[in-house]
């Protein structure tokens, strides 16, 4: 049973991110949505979360805005405690790795590639945390290869 977070907007009013629910129900995919410590998606059971951002503008937010830094940091915080896998998933359209991040610049905030790469790395160094990367019409399909322990970095891109 894939458990989904309450927070995640499509499971509220409105049709954003629909394109999760529809990848869910074509596929069969049962779920239940209930408020989750860490993350957005993971197995009942299981030891290995997902945590969906839209894209790297949201990403960047998390990690240098002091407000959303200090949330953030408290859930990676949370997960490594709990001995939780904790994946941040990007979806970011061209977007396929850490060197593609380098070369991206924000239409929104002054926030650099290179800064971002470097607060990625400093997290995934202090606390397993892994940043991987997808195309929006793949999440689905790639939340669920994670969670399942099906997912390679090397048939992606990351």
């Amino acid at each position: 049973m894939l458990i989904v977070d309450s927070r995640e907007k499509w499971t509220q009013a409105g049709n954003a991110d629909r394109h999760l629910k529809a990848y869910f129900d074509r596929h069969g995919i049962e779920y239940r949505v209930q408020a989750l410590d860490v993350g957005d998606y993971m197995l009942e059971g299981g030891s290995i979360s997902v945590d969906r951002k839209q894209n790297l503008d949201e990403l960047a937010k998390n990690l240098t805005n002091r407000e959303d830094h200090a949330r953030f940091m408290r859930e990676v915080r949370r997960a490594y405690a709990a001995r939780i896998t904790l994946i941040v998933l990007i979806e970011h359209r061209g977007i396929k790795g850490t060197e593609d991040v380098l070369r991206w610049r924000s239409k929104h905030s002054p926030v650099t590639g290179a800064a971002l790469v470097r607060e990625m790395f400093r997290i995934r160094m202090a606390y397993g945390v892994k940043f991987l990367f997808c195309d929006k019409l793949s999440t689905g399909k790639t939340i669920m290869e994670i969670l399942k322990g099906e997912y390679h970095e090397d048939q992606h891109g990351n």
